[in-house]
This record gives structure tokens, sequence and C-alpha cells, in this order.
């Protein structure tokens, strides 16, 4: 095979470009949305999901009417990922499990919790220094638990929401918790 022959570098980037491109519109605007943590303009936007300005506007338009995304700034047009409705949808997801299966998660995930707690000696992530737990080899692997740690936190409290939510409404119904 000679240099001409062999397959791009990026040969596997352009599959999965092209593949995003072939979403419609609606689509690609609604990937966008998902990651803008940060406040983006419409061309931003419209970069992004490979469409055209107007049609990026029309879609985030209809994407903050339902709440995916809030309007940041109104000059110049920006937008950002809306978390409250993120959070809304989780909790949405989870209540639609059994009280059995929330039980059972909420237990992996204070079991996984005290592990951290035990790990670092200490009851929160963010009263963690990186740089005391680690070898400087080390830090990335220490920032990767600290994060999955308050990924666990926030799950236990997003799974202990939706089990109170059902002890309140089961003790309205004057059904037992």
């Amino acid at each position: 095979m000679n240099a001409d022959d062999s397959p791009s570098e990026f040969a596997l980037t352009e599959g999965f470009r092209e593949d995003g491109d072939s979403a419609p519109a609606d689509e690609r605007v609604y990937r966008v949305a998902l990651g803008l943590y940060d406040p983006a303009g419409v061309t931003t936007v419209a970069e992004r999901a490979s469409c055209a300005p107007d049609t990026a506007r029309r879609h985030l338009n209809r994407l903050a009417d339902i709440g995916v995304i809030e309007v940041v700034s109104e000059t110049p047009l920006t937008y950002t990922r809306n978390e409250s409705y993120f959070e809304w949808r989780q909790r949405n997801r989870l209540e639609n499990r059994s009280s059995s299966e929330l039980q059972e998660s909420l237990s992996e995930l204070t079991t996984r919790e005290r592990e951290f707690r035990d790990q670092f000696g200490v009851d929160a992530p963010d009263k963690v220094d990186a740089l005391e737990h680690a070898d400087f080899d080390d830090v990335e692997a220490v920032w990767l638990d600290l994060s999955e740690w308050q990924t666990v936190r926030e799950r236990i409290a997003r799974l202990e929401a939706v089990r109170q939510q059902r002890a309140t409404e089961s003790a309205s119904d004057g059904e037992p918790a």
C-alpha cells in the first residue's frame, strides 16, 4: 500500500461527522443544545450543527419554549442549557422505577459514597486536595475519583428526593409509607 492508498488519519471522525450531518437539522441543533454549558449565539450553534443561522434560530426558539435551553441575553441572542429541565427529566425517569429498584440503587450508591469517604478521610469531595492524595502522575486519577464521588452524591440526592416524594404522596393518600 503506498502513501496515496493509506486511510486518512481523520477517517473515523469524518465518518462520525457524516453521520451527524445526515441527521435532520432539528436533531443536530438539539445535540448541540445539549452541550451548551456556556452561553452560545445562534451563529455558533448553526456552525456546530451544520445548518443555516435561520434554521438554528427557529429550532433554538422551540427548544427555549419547551425549557430545554434558556435565553441568556437578547443582544446578542445567546442560549445555554437549562439544568433544571435536565434535573426534572432525570427525576421523572426515576419516578417510573419501582420502590425496590430505587432502594437497591440507593443502597449501591450509599455504599460507594461511604467508600469514597473512607478513601479520602473527609465527608465531601470539595474538601479534598487532590495534590495531597496523589503523586504527580496520579493526580488525574484522583480528580476522576472526586468527579465520580460528586456524581454519586448527586444521584443519591435525586433518588432520595423521589423516595421522599413517594412517601409524602403515600402518606397523603392514607397509605402506609
